[in-house]
């Protein structure tokens, strides 16, 4: 899932192709490059700018079609997340989604986030 991340500090100011590759407790987010630019791999903290509307929208497709191969680890459903979470949840604004997630961690639907090393 190639997502734009915007241009800011942690990016060099540049705007740059990346997919999610892992997600911390702390909320720092590691990133792979895709743009073949340098850094290849880098770090968002939680105050970074992260295109959760890019992302969440693509995260529901795959989990509707059960392609997991492309989802980050922490966003693997370790069991079914009921169908109206998943056909209600893109209504909802941008900070509910991000905290239906947060639910759906807490209640053992996805693994639970590693400290940052």
């Amino acid at each position: 899932m190639v997502l734009v991340i915007p241009a800011q500090p942690a990016t060099s100011n540049e705007e740059r192709q990346a997919v999610l590759f892992s997600c911390y407790r702390d909320g720092s987010l590691l990133l792979d490059a895709k743009d073949g630019k340098k850094p290849a791999r880098f770090f968002l903290k939680p105050h970074d700018r992260f295109p959760w509307d890019q992302f969440l929208p693509k995260l529901l497709v795959n989990w509707q079609l059960s392609d997991y191969k492309d989802i980050p680890k922490e966003f693997k459903p370790q069991r079914r997340i009921p169908d109206f979470i998943i056909d209600g949840i893109l209504k909802e604004p941008l900070e509910i989604q991000l905290k239906i997630l947060a639910t759906l961690r807490s209640q053992g639907y996805f693994p639970s986030l590693s400290n940052r090393k």
